[in-house]
């Protein structure tokens, strides 16, 4: 009687089930690593920016989709999080919206425009990685703190067809929904572009990210990013170029160590600008990919004044693969930040290293 039962239930279900076109997908990414940071080191297991995903359409006729994703972020080592590893529902790519021969027009809360102008990021970093060894070094990072490289909440997204003769653009809108106490102006908006160009295994990119009434000033912070490579016969080649103009409160607590050693005035509102770049190269040969980087921040100024806050990094890893879904990377990084950068950032040690051996399983 059960058996009927089950089949009788799964044979109603299944037309159900045709139209959801639910898919599930995820990575699970850990491993050991071990960190000099500050003159300290710490050993251990990791995450590698493990998630897990549901995406799916539903066709509405005449060429239109709904699409949808709810994308979840987590430690696979059980420690613990913040970002897109809060354990808080929908905290990596989730949006709903409609898809048709206009292109992809989606809401929810979305990769920014930076995340996805990453040609020089092809290493895995650890959780810990935010203390001072990213790869790229000036990815979602500054003297100022984080900007770009992650999520837009609140966003509008738009996203031209996929077939433009190898061009491709992307729109997005962030709302901060804040209002400043004192200014009473909106902060938090942004909003980005991306334009984009492939052909022959040739690859071009830039993006702009440009953050509104930067603490309830009338101020914006913008970074603006060029990258370009190939990606053909088993080769990848990578560089990228970004300039900087950031607003922030450099004598706000926690932002600048030994401020008042660096002549900046205490305004309540100061002005970062910076360059930094990067090269990436990697080949595949069998299951085996090494690959290599190099970065470096320069021109950095506050206010007008030049400030040593440079730095310079590089990391060399190899990619072993095991199967379609399983692969084990072995890497080795460091980070030197110039004098001035270490006492701004309140180092005692310039010098930061990071070695680590992690497994990727996707599904």
């Amino acid at each position: 009687m059960k058996k009927r039962v089950l089949v009788a239930v799964i044979a109603a279900a299944m037309p159900l089930l045709a139209k959801a076109d639910v898919t599930i997908y995820g990575s699970i990414r850990g491993g050991i690593d071990s960190l000099e940071y500050n003159g300290k080191t710490t050993t251990g297991v990791d995450d590698y920016n493990s998630r897990i995903g549901f995406k799916g359409s539903e066709d509405l006729g005449n060429g239109l989709k709904a699409v949808w994703q709810l994308e979840n972020g987590f430690t696979v080592n059980g420690a613990g999080g913040s970002g897109s590893a809060s354990g808080t529902l929908a905290n990596r790519t989730s949006f709903v919206g409609l898809q048709g021969s206009f292109g992809k027009l989606t809401v929810g809360n979305q990769l920014d425009i930076m995340s996805e102008t990453e040609a020089s990021d092809n290493l895995y970093g650890p959780r810990r990685d935010t203390l001072g060894i990213p790869f790229p070094l000036f990815e979602a990072s500054d003297i100022f703190g984080a900007f770009g490289d992650g999520f837009a909440k609140n966003a509008i997204r738009y996203d031209t067809p996929g077939d433009l003769h190898g061009f491709s653009a992307v729109a997005e809108y962030g709302a901060g929904e804040a209002i400043s106490s004192t200014t009473g102006k909106q902060t938090g908006n942004n909003y980005g572009l991306r334009l984009a160009y492939t052909n022959s295994g040739f690859f071009g990119a830039f993006a702009n990210m440009t953050q509104l009434n930067a603490l309830g000033s009338d101020k914006n912070s913008t970074v603006n990013r060029f990258e370009f490579g190939y990606d053909a016969n088993n080769l990848y080649l990578a560089g990228t170029y970004e300039k900087n103009s950031l607003y922030g409160n450099a004598w706000a607590s926690g932002a600048v160590s030994n401020i008042a050693t660096f002549g900046i005035a205490d305004t309540g509102l100061n002005k970062l600008t910076s360059t930094a770049w990067a090269l990436n190269a990697a080949y595949t040969f069998g299951a085996f990919k090494p690959s290599i980087i190099y970065s470096k921040r320069s021109s950095v100024k506050v206010d007008g004044m030049d400030q040593d806050w440079g730095a310079s990094q590089w990391a060399a890893a190899v990619d072993y693969t095991l199967s379609k879904s399983t692969m084990l990377e072995a890497g080795y990084g460091q980070i030197k930040e110039n004098q001035g950068a270490a006492s701004a950032l309140g180092l005692s040690d310039a010098k930061s290293t990071l070695t680590w051996l992690m497994m990727k399983h996707n599904f």
